[in-house]
């Protein structure tokens, strides 16, 4: 048997910022990845926002701060079981150098007037956090330093020698407070920067307790649109981004830094085959459940986090999002702003049941680069298969028979139940339930009854006969389509069993009777 997965993907989650978590619906779909998934970690943006209304001058050019607001958000987050990740941005504009802003909610990009000043807001900050939470806690917590600071006049308007000394300003505010608690970044868009990040780290004697990177699908078709010329596989680009950076870091001397993907989802490219931000549809159609799969998988032996970048639609940084979606934003969540769960949801609930060591995948030869993942959970058997394949491309049926082992206790019964759940177009993926339907920007009572019908997997039950301690189920996947198989055993003391009777509940049964007519 192969070692179960670490389920790396699990470590942590993300929202789009600070103060989308003020909103109810925002935080019931917290409240429902933790039910169904527990995460570890958090992260988002704009902890500093104005906003939020942190950083206030006073009239002799010193600052106080208010913690209000950002109490109501990380108080939320420690009672629904959340470890935040607290990323250190963007710049209140009362400290700030500039007025260069991103994003439609205007995070402030520029390095402060004084890097004292930023140095003591990093330390007020965990000073607040361990006085209300306790150090115990807060010593779990993560601080990350600003976010892609090598994507120059996007998120950070300096260089990367400016952003050097926010990080080494930062680093000295959070270990005065304590010098357990642990720090990192650079948050990068891509790995190039983590070497010479760390590099530098050890020459100048600046701690770092973790790399944070990022990256995304699409980012090989912003180097090779259609992906022509790719030197990668299909499907492997962004599972080799991390496979090489584990390698460098690794034979540089850091094996001991854990690389945290603290941004990562589903996008690939527009129709034209180009990197496109705004205006895809991969983070929320059927596409997008294979694809997490996919990755989630093929980066596991890689990484000590891989978190997907978001679980709510309701993000702000292209505009207001106000519809099921559209080409006007991102929807790169794991629900609409309606919180009906998107496919991605379904295949990582899923996978968070493939616990127990991996046994090998008979299902025949998969098409194209779908996969798949059987898991001996010791009295049943999980199976998780999709029929991933790669846009802009031709893809095959996978159509086969799944057999799996037989837990040994129930081995000796006849037969076995298997219950499967398919995620498909218009089960289990609203999205392309929601193209039949036009494309509406505001739904009907009728047609959101239609998305809520659309946004569930659908189920089926087989009985399966045992035969040599094996079942065998045959199966069809069209092109990413998702299933996912336990099998149950016959049930003993079933209620369907006429037989089985409760002596105390035939007695209060008698005793009610109507007495007869006098």
């Amino acid at each position: 048997m192969a070692k179960p997965l670490k389920h790396a993907w699990r470590e942590c989650i993300c929202v789009g910022r600070a103060a989308e978590i003020l909103n109810s619906s925002v935080q019931a779909q917290l409240r429902l990845v933790q039910k169904e998934i527990g995460y570890r970690y958090i992260r988002f943006h704009a902890s500093f926002h104005d906003e939020l209304g942190v950083v206030a001058a006073n009239a002799d050019g010193s600052f106080r701060y208010r913690w209000a607001l950002v109490d109501q958000i990380y108080d939320f987050l420690m009672e629904t079981g959340f470890i935040p990740i607290v990323e250190l941005n963007p710049m209140p504009t009362a400290m700030a150098s500039g007025k260069d802003t991103f994003f439609d909610y205007k995070m402030n990009i520029t390095p402060p007037r004084s890097w004292q000043a930023w140095e003591e807001l990093c330390h007020a900050t965990a000073v607040h956090f361990v006085e209300r939470y306790g150090l115990k806690a807060v010593q779990s917590w993560l601080f990350e330093v600003w976010n892609e600071p090598n994507l120059r006049d996007s998120f950070w308007k300096a260089t990367l020698e400016d952003y050097y000394q926010l990080y080494a300003a930062s680093v000295r505010g959070i270990k005065r407070v304590h010098p357990e608690l642990k720090t990192g970044g650079p948050a990068s868009a891509g790995t190039a920067m983590a070497l010479p990040f760390l590099d530098w780290c050890r020459e100048q004697n600046v701690p770092v307790d973790f790399l944070s990177t990022h990256y995304y699908p699409m980012g090989e078709y912003g180097v090779w649109p259609k992906r022509e010329g790719s030197p990668f596989a299909p499907g492997q680009a962004f599972v080799e981004e991390f496979r090489k950076c584990r390698i460098e870091l690794d034979a540089a001397g850091y094996a001991n830094i854990p690389n945290l993907v603290t941004e990562w989802n589903t996008q690939h490219c527009d129709q034209r085959g180009k990197a496109k931000w705004v205006g895809t549809n991969d983070c929320s159609r059927l596409f997008s459940a294979a694809a997490a799969l996919h990755y989630a998988v093929g980066t596991d032996p890689y990484v000590e986090a891989l978190g997907y970048w978001t679980v709510n639609d309701s993000m702000q940084e292209a505009g207001v999002t106000s519809e099921p979606f559209g080409p006007r934003n991102q929807y790169y969540g794991m629900f609409t702003i309606d919180g009906l769960p998107k496919a991605s949801f379904h295949a990582f609930k899923y996978l968070n049941r493939m616990n127990g060591p991996r046994l090998p995948l008979k299902a025949g030869q998969p098409p194209n680069i779908a996969g798949g993942l059987v898991t001996d959970e010791t009295v049943t058997t999980r199976a998780l298969l999709w029929n991933f394949a790669m846009p802009l491309t031709k893809a095959e049926d996978w159509t086969g028979t799944l057999e799996l082992p037989v837990p040994e206790e129930l081995a000796t019964e006849p037969t076995v139940y298997a219950v499967t759940a398919f995620i498909s177009a218009g089960a289990g993926s609203l999205y392309e339930t929601w193209e039949a339907l036009g494309g509406p920007v505001t739904l009907s009572r009728i047609e959101a009854e239609a998305l809520a019908t659309a946004s569930q997997p659908r189920h089926f039950i087989h009985r399966l006969n045992i035969v040599s301690g094996k079942v065998q189920l045959p199966f069809k996947l069209r092109r990413d389509e998702v299933m996912f198989v336990e099998l149950c055993p016959p049930r003993t003391g079933s209620a369907l069993e006429s037989e089985v009777t409760d002596s105390a509940l035939a007695a209060l049964d008698e005793s009610l009777q109507y007495p007869g007519a006098v």
